[in-house]
């Protein structure tokens, strides 16, 4: 299958935010500012903005919404779909790049075939023993704290039903056993969104990320999804998934804007 419609991807990009439970929103026609619960380490977060009035115009309003929340800071994402300039007007503020992706989709179905790589296994995080599988690694990767018993356990249910659902979960790969790489799947209104992928860096170049794109695809062709999107960084697993047939269809970036 060939390329996306950009407006397509654009959308599927806003559409997939982060409401953690707590989370107070504050959402108009050209923006949308989130105060996450503690404890998060970014509390206040503008997950995009759209608009056809000059940048530094809605970005002036912007600022003084999210300076009600009496915190130093936001960290403000420029997507696809943000007014022209915006970059500029937030640097313009005072704004730090703090990170660069490439948003990724693939039309689906897609042949993506996982590696052949002996010992390789993965598992859904359905049971009590690769939900703590899964936070091993997590935590190995991304940082954190080991979550408890009684969490596990409700993670592991979670995942039961909505693997079960057609609405994804979480994946691990084990090599001869062991736990080596996390990812998951969440597929709404026909997107697969991909996220959390990480490999033990021991594990690294073996093909393992590979398999967990492989088995997620394979997954959301199954369950009728017809993209496959994520955002890739751009010097670690944009590279891979380009190799696999993704296609970027441009640049998201994450500023630290000071609010004091």
């Amino acid at each position: 299958m060939g390329e996306l419609d950009l407006a397509t991807v654009a959308a599927a990009n806003d559409a997939w935010v982060l409401t953690p439970e707590g989370s107070e929103v504050v959402e108009t026609a050209e923006y949308r500012l989130v105060r996450f619960p503690e404890p998060f380490t970014d509390p206040l977060q503008v997950s995009w903005v759209r608009s056809t009035r000059p940048a530094e115009a809605v970005l002036e309003d912007v600022v003084a919404r999210a300076t009600g929340f009496g915190l130093p800071e936001a960290f403000v994402y420029a997507k696809l779909s943000a007014p022209d300039g915006f970059d500029e007007a937030l640097l313009g503020r005072g704004a730090q790049l703090v990170d660069t992706c490439d948003v990724l989709a693939l039309a689906l179905p897609a042949d993506v075939e996982a590696p052949d790589l002996p010992g390789l296994e993965v598992r859904w995080r359905t049971t009590p023993e690769v939900a703590r599988d899964a936070n091993t690694v997590g935590v190995s990767a991304f940082g954190g704290n080991r979550a408890s018993d009684d969490e596990l356990a409700k993670r592991a249910a979670a995942d039961r039903e909505t693997v079960a659902a057609g609405t994804g979960g979480a994946l691990v790969a084990y090599l001869d056993g062991a736990p080596v790489a996390l990812a998951g799947i969440e597929l709404v209104d026909g997107v697969a969104r991909l996220w959390g992928g990480a490999v033990l860096e021991a594990y690294r170049g073996r093909g393992v990320y590979r398999a967990l794109v492989a088995a997620r695809m394979t997954y959301a062709a199954e369950h009728g999804a017809t993209m496959a999107f994520t955002q890739g960084r751009v010097s670690t697993s944009s590279p891979i998934l380009r190799r696999l047939g993704f296609i970027s269809y441009g640049q998201e970036r994450c500023y630290r804007l000071p609010l004091r």
